[in-house]
């Protein structure tokens, strides 16, 4: 009687611990999932990642838009926002890496871009047995399909969907309002000496197109390039954008030297702006935040209008 009654305790201590357990994981978990990187390679995942290292500035916005605070334990020297991405422990440049300060941190999935050290830099991770995840974007769609897949992978696919409603939304308002007006020539300067714009495959070109304006040298064979005074002269731009490498600098000093070349259009009618740069080269949430001051710059008879 008394091991009957020993069993039946066992018994409901066991049914106990049984119903107290997490329910199963939903069908489109991301345990054990297979997602291909840009590299059309098959990177599988056992788990979400815990520990996990940026490479690329915009790789860092990404993760922390989609709520990946905890899980970010290392980032290159220049991921700087949000502000927390400041005080994450830094593995050097993106272009350089230090392999062993990555290693050192025991990530569980390193994001990267493609660039002309991927291979080597794959294979010298993998050989510490760390899993790497490559992106390679090149227009503002694959920013979006770039979120989808890492929110895969660290199992936030429902604040992905949030955040891509609400990017796509914006994008989509702006390409209906510029649908049907005119074009205005626009000159977007990466620095004044020497004098350098964008051209076609960069994503300060699209984002010009999509604003509603029209790249004075959207003609080049080359995504950036150096010009003559004498090009810009003869482009005649209507609108110049100064691209600040700094937030909240004003550029007080490039604004100047335009405004020696009045018989520019944009100089004579004072249609110089500026805007951060970070927001037109970072294929992130925030490129978005971009496109909406250069479509401010461009028609500010619509999108300046709006604001009010």
């Amino acid at each position: 009687m008394k091991h009957h009654f020993i069993f039946l305790i066992i018994s409901i201590l066991l049914v106990s611990s049984c119903s107290s357990q997490a329910p199963p994981l939903k069908s489109n978990s991301p345990y054990g999932v297979v997602v291909i990187d840009d590299l059309e390679r098959e990177v599988r995942f056992n788990h979400p990642p815990q520990r996990i290292v940026s490479l690329d500035p915009s790789i860092t916005e990404i993760l922390f838009a989609l709520g990946l605070n905890n899980e970010m334990v290392g980032v290159t020297d220049y991921c700087d926002y949000p502000e927390q991405a400041r005080t994450t422990p830094k593995v050097g440049g993106y272009i350089n890496p230090n392999i062993e300060a990555i290693a050192l941190l025991e990530p569980d999935l390193v994001v990267t871009t493609l660039k002309t050290n991927t291979p080597r830099l794959i294979q010298q991770l993998e050989d510490f047995g760390i899993t790497v995840f490559v992106l390679d974007p090149k227009k503002i769609e694959d920013i979006f399909e770039n979120i989808s897949s890492l929110a895969k992978i660290t199992y936030r696919e429902e604040r992905a969907g949030e955040l891509l409603g609400a990017l796509k939304e914006r994008l989509h308002g702006v390409r209906k309002k510029v649908a049907e007006i005119s074009r205005p020539g626009v000159f977007l300067g990466m620095g004044k000496d020497p004098l350098i714009s964008v051209g076609p495959g960069s994503f300060a070109h699209d984002l010009i197109g999509i604003a509603g304006g029209r790249n004075v040298v959207g003609h080049s064979s080359s995504r950036y390039r150096k010009y003559s005074l004498e090009e810009i002269l003869l482009a005649d731009p209507e609108v110049i954008i100064i691209c600040s490498m700094a937030p909240d600098d004003s550029c007080l000093a490039q604004k100047k030297w335009w405004k020696r070349w009045t018989n520019i259009s944009a100089v004579r009618n004072s249609r110089i702006y500026v805007v951060e740069a970070n927001l037109l080269t970072r294929p992130g949430p925030r490129m978005i935040e971009g496109l909406m001051e250069i479509a401010k710059a461009i028609h500010p008879e619509i999108f300046l209008e709006q604001e009010r």
